[in-house]
């Protein structure tokens, strides 16, 4: 069984990329994404990770 996670993340190029391969996981059920400022700010992480979940 898929472990059950939620990645709460700033998503630039890094954080970007661990969340493709999370999905790509199947040993990973994600379950979904929240952002936060970091790397780029809110606005841009939240527009970066719905671009990732399409």
């Amino acid at each position: 069984m898929a472990q059950k996670v939620i990645i709460d993340t700033d998503p630039g190029i890094d954080d970007a990329m661990a969340i493709h391969y999370a999905c790509a996981d199947k040993r990973l059920d994600v379950l979904g994404l929240t952002t936060v400022f970091g790397n780029v700010w809110v606005e841009q992480a939240t527009r970066n990770a719905l671009f990732l979940a399409e």
